[in-house]
């Protein structure tokens, strides 16, 4: 079927692995599985045992996860579609940057095919089929991996398929903005997911400034000092990215 489909990964997932015993892989990935979750149930959130979870009853798009790779889309071509799983995408790539992974991404359209299965043996061993196929997963992995930086673009195909209102609607709600984003093989104006609504001050920059450092030294248990210098360059070209929505504030004042 042709559909609106979103790929993520994880920046450094080598490093995360080699870096860190398999608890702490397993504690650090439940993160990634929340962040999904939060953002498929839009933020809500129901209460199990002791614990408040987000609650998936009335999910409207689609996740797999495959390793570090996630992969969100929806059942039909609707603009109604497009706006959840754009909503989805928002929500979990600027949760994603607040916490513990970089991620980059890419929202599309395309053709796709999913028909998961198991089979048990007599011996209590499975087989698992969870291939997903398509035209449109290749073309969403293969822009996403181009990207120099943790972000998510919005694709022309994708935009293509809805109204012109429905993306100025999104670039008014600051979910969405035009920027100059930076690709293996060079520099493109493009729709891309926004980090934040609003701006930076000088202090919310640098707030963010170091939290975006974090992401990609925490979980990895990489120095910036011995990044290599592919790694380096994603990340400073992330922090100019959120360097993008600061407005110097001249006459800073301290909270009273």
């Amino acid at each position: 079927m042709e559909t609106f489909i979103a790929f993520f990964d994880v920046l450094g997932f080598k490093e995360i692995i080699m870096n860190n015993d398999l608890p702490e892989i397993k504690r650090l990935f439940g993160h990634l599985l929340r962040d999904s979750k939060t953002a498929l149930s839009g933020g809500k959130f129901i209460q199990v045992n002791q614990s408040k979870v987000p609650n998936l009853e009335s999910q409207k798009v689609n996740c797999l996860h495959i390793s570090d790779s996630v992969v969100f889309w929806t059942n039909g071509q609707t603009e109604e579609d497009f706006n959840n799983l754009v909503s989805v995408c928002y929500s979990f790539y600027w949760n994603s940057l607040k916490t513990t992974f970089p991620i980059r991404g890419c929202l599309t359209f395309g053709e796709i095919d999913f028909n998961p299965n198991s089979i048990k043996s007599t011996d209590e061993v499975m087989f698992f089929n969870s291939s997903l196929i398509g035209k449109g997963l290749v073309d969403a992995y293969l822009k996403a991996e181009s990207l120099e930086y943790a972000g998510c673009l919005l694709d022309q195909l994708a935009i293509n398929k809805v109204n012109e209102k429905v993306i100025i609607d999104l670039i008014y709600n600051q979910k969405v903005c035009m920027y100059k984003v930076p690709f293996k093989w060079g520099v493109s104006y493009e729709h891309v997911f926004r980090p934040i609504q609003g701006n930076h001050n000088d202090l919310s920059f640098r707030n963010n400034a170091i939290q975006i450092k974090r992401v990609f030294t925490y979980a990895s248990k990489t120095d910036i000092d011995n990044m290599p210098e592919s790694v380096k360059n994603k990340m400073n070209n992330t922090i100019e990215f959120i360097n993008y929505f600061r407005e110097t504030d001249k006459d800073l004042k301290r909270p009273e």
